[in-house]
């Protein structure tokens, strides 16, 4: 019998049912295509060095090898997966998101929120490259009460680049931003955070604000750079004051800067720190809330509202906005000394707080505690039988000090009372 070889692997054989010779066809199609590859090289390494010999006269000397390389080289290559192996499933074509948007306002159209819901959830699921179906989400999830999704939304719109917006001038709102952050303050307000919805609502203002787009009462545009230039001229002097260290002169700067720009947060807080220095503390608290509403993730705000509370001995509520602060910048230096000095506070009045109460227990039981004295029921039937030996029943009665002063307080009036009769009987002998 003849001795047969193993079967040559192809690409078109590969493939089998057993897993062992798979992988020993898959290795000998790997080291026959390397050798392919590594006989091409050979074939150029001679036919660089019969180009640099013949010099002028390579283009008939070098011929053969010319030929034999180009022979080759598209059969040298690494092959990839066989395709017979690993079979791609055909994938269905992505949605049109403009026959999703149609079928959303379609429910809009209904009133059907849940429906219009479902269909901007899909458009959300796709790449997004607009904040509009997340803001559309938002509108859907508040009307079914579903706030912490709103807030969710909301906070990606916020992330895109703000963009004008037709169609919600009646509600004052002509950005993306702007409509989102009121979203957003009707949501706080729905769940009772009232102080989040009010800086949300500062905020979208202040994006009207800065765009010029406020109206005042007589429906005119405000002149809002002229106004900004003059809120910056009066904290130039303001500021000047402040370094001079004329506390109230900055505070009336800083303040008639206000009543041009009222959005500025540089303005409200150069004003709490001059009422700072002022220990006007009811006041700056005030300034601070505003930096902090104005400017949620600005941690100067809430360095001084735990610095005013610090000083109002309100050392839990500045613990808690200290310890904000940190997490926001935790290399700041002055809330680090701040929180530090706080957090000692904390301890020194919970370590006296924790010795005043022992005290208070010990004269508290002082007080209701009395003497024990044993008393013979002899008026019981129930005898203490023990050893063939009975002896009247005793009973333990607890006198404390509320009921002694209480037999002292008859025994004073009954005096009074016999006091009183000898008299008036000795009055009428």
């Amino acid at each position: 019998m003849s001795n047969v070889g193993p079967v040559k692997a192809t690409r078109e054989n590969l493939y089998t049912a057993d897993r062992t010779e798979l992988y020993d066809n898959r290795d000998r199609l790997v080291r026959d295509q390397w050798v392919k590859i590594m006989k091409l090289r050979i074939v150029r390494e001679k036919l660089e060095e019969c180009y640099h010999s013949q010099s002028v006269n390579h283009m008939q000397n070098c011929r053969a090898l010319v030929e034999r390389y180009l022979n080759d080289l598209p059969k040298a290559r690494m092959g990839g997966r066989p395709p017979t192996l690993y079979k791609k499933e055909p994938q269905a074509p992505p949605p049109d998101p403009a026959y999703i948007l149609a079928e959303a306002q379609e429910y809009l159209k209904e009133k059907d929120f849940k429906g219009a819901l479902e269909k901007f959830d899909e458009l959300c699921a796709l790449p997004v490259q607009s904040p509009l179906p997340l803001l559309s989400r938002a509108t859907c999830r508040l009307q079914l009460s579903q706030y912490e999704g709103v807030l969710e939304d909301c906070n990606k719109v916020l992330k895109f680049l703000n963009s004008d917006l037709t169609g919600h001038e009646e509600e004052g709102c002509t950005t993306v931003h702007s409509l989102a952050l009121l979203r957003m303050a009707k949501a706080y307000k729905e769940l009772g955070r009232l102080d989040e919805a009010k800086s949300a609502l500062m905020r979208r203002n202040v994006v009207e604000h800065k765009l010029g787009r406020t109206t005042n009462d007589e429906g005119e545009d405000e002149n809002v750079e002229e106004k900004q230039k003059a809120a910056e001229e009066w904290k130039e002097k303001g500021n000047k004051e402040f370094k001079n260290e004329n506390w109230s002169a900055a505070l009336d700067c800083y303040r008639n800067g206000l009543s041009y720009d009222m959005y500025s947060v540089k303005l409200h807080s150069n004003a709490c720190m001059a009422l700072i220095n002022l220990k006007r503390w009811a006041q700056a608290l005030k300034h601070a809330e505003q930096c902090i509403a104005l400017e949620p993730n600005w941690v100067k705000g809430y360095y001084m509202k735990g610095r005013i509370l610090s000083n109002e001995s309100k050392l839990e509520q500045a613990q808690q906005v200290l310890q904000k602060a940190a997490q926001m910048e935790p290399r700041n230096k002055q809330i680090k000394g701040l929180l530090e000095e706080v957090n000692s506070r904390v301890e020194y009045v919970e370590s006296r707080l924790r010795r005043r109460k022992p005290k208070e227990q010990q004269e508290k039981t002082a007080e209701d505690s009395g003497t024990e004295q044993a008393v013979e029921d002899v008026d019981s039937d129930e005898d203490y039988c023990q050893d063939g030996t009975c002896s009247p029943k005793t009973v333990k009665v607890r006198v404390t000090r509320k009921d002694i002063m209480n037999i002292i307080v008859d025994l004073c009036a009954a005096m009074v009372g016999v006091a009183m009769v000898w008299w008036f009987v000795r009055q009428e002998a």
